[in-house]
C-alpha cells in the first residue's frame, strides 16, 4: 500500500460490483480498497473497524439500506467520507442524503473513472487531500487542466476573484464538467455539495454566486461578456442566472478539453 494512500471501504450487495470497484480502486497509484462488504449492518461494523476515508455505499442493501448507515454513521460522529451509489436520482432522495452527511453522488451505471474522481473529492472535501499525498497521474493532471480554465475564464469575464462566489462558482463548474446532470438538481444537490465543502449553507452559495456574477456584469468586458453568452441571459435582468452561467462555462471548457485531447 502505498503511503498516505485514501483507504476505501466498498458496500454493495451485488459481489460483481464489489470485486470490480475493488480492482479499479487497488490500480489506483493514491487509493486501496480496505475491504467489501455486502449489507448495510456489516458496513456499520467495518467502518467502525476499519475507520476508512472513504466508504462507496449503496442505497439498496440488505439489513439495513444506505440512508439508514449514513444515520447511524451521523449518530455514531463517525469521519469517514461518503459517496452514494444510486441507480435513480430523485432529488429527495440526494437531498435526505447530503443532510445525513453524504459527500457526493455516482448513478449507476457509472463511469469507473467518475467514481475515482468522487473518491478524491470526497477527500479534498475533508481539507486532506493535498497534505496526505502528492497529486499523481492522469486524473490530476486533467483536473489540474480544469480548474485552470476555469479560473482563466471567470478572470476573463470579469469575476472578483477574492470574492466567496468566485469560489463557489469554480466549483459548481468543475462538478457540471464531470457531471452534467447535476445541472437538473441545482438546488437540492449541487448547492448543497459546494456548501458541505465549504462548510457553509446552500442558500449562502447561491447569493454569493449570484453576487459574483452581477459583479461580472457591471463591472466586466461587455464585448467578452457578450461573446460568451450571447442570448443564453435572463431577458428582464441581462444576465444569465447562475445555472446557466455555470452550463455554459461549463460546456465550454469541456469542448476545449476535447480539442486538446484530440491533438495531444
Amino acid at each position: 500500500m502505498v503511503d498516505g494512500a485514501t483507504r476505501v471501504l466498498v458496500v454493495d450487495d451485488n459481489r460483481e460490483i464489489c470485486a470490480f470497484l475493488q480492482a479499479w480502486i487497488n490500480d489506483a497509484p493514491d487509493m486501496v480498497c480496505v475491504g467489501t462488504v455486502y449489507d448495510g449492518r456489516t458496513a456499520l461494523q467495518q467502518i467502525v473497524e476499519l475507520e476508512p476515508d472513504v466508504v462507496i455505499l449503496d442505497v439498496i442493501l440488505p439489513q439495513i439500506d444506505g440512508l439508514a448507515v449514513l444515520e447511524e454513521m451521523r449518530k455514531q460522529r463517525l469521519k469517514s467520507r461518503c459517496v452514494i451509489l444510486t441507480a435513480f436520482g430523485a432529488e429527495d432522495f440526494m437531498a435526505k442524503a447530503l443532510e445525513l452527511g453524504a459527500d457526493s453522488f455516482v448513478i449507476k451505471p457509472f463511469d469507473p473513472s467518475r467514481l475515482l474522481q468522487r473518491i478524491r473529492e470526497a477527500v479534498q472535501g475533508e481539507g486532506m487531500g493535498q497534505g496526505r499525498r502528492e497529486r499523481k497521474g492522469p486524473a490530476w493532471q486533467r483536473q489540474a487542466a480544469v480548474e485552470e480554465l476555469i479560473a482563466r475564464r471567470l478572470t476573463e469575464l470579469g469575476v472578483p476573484a477574492h470574492y466567496k462566489g468566485y469560489r463557489y462558482l469554480k466549483d459548481g463548474i468543475s462538478l457540471v464538467i464531470d457531471d452534467v446532470e447535476l445541472l437538473a438538481r441545482v438546488t437540492k444537490v449541487l448547492y448543497p455539495v459546494i456548501a458541505k465543502r465549504h462548510r457553509t449553507s446552500p442558500e449562502k452559495v447561491e447569493r454569493a454566486m449570484r453576487h459574483a456574477i452581477e459583479t461580472a456584469w457591471s463591472r466586466g468586458d461587455v464585448e467578452v461578456l457578450n461573446r460568451t453568452f450571447g442570448y443564453s441571459v435572463d431577458a428582464n435582468r441581462g444576465r444569465p442566472t447562475n445555472s446557466s452561467f455555470i452550463a455554459k462555462l461549463a460546456d465550454q471548457i469541456r469542448l476545449e478539453l476535447r480539442t486538446k485531447e484530440s491533438f495531444s
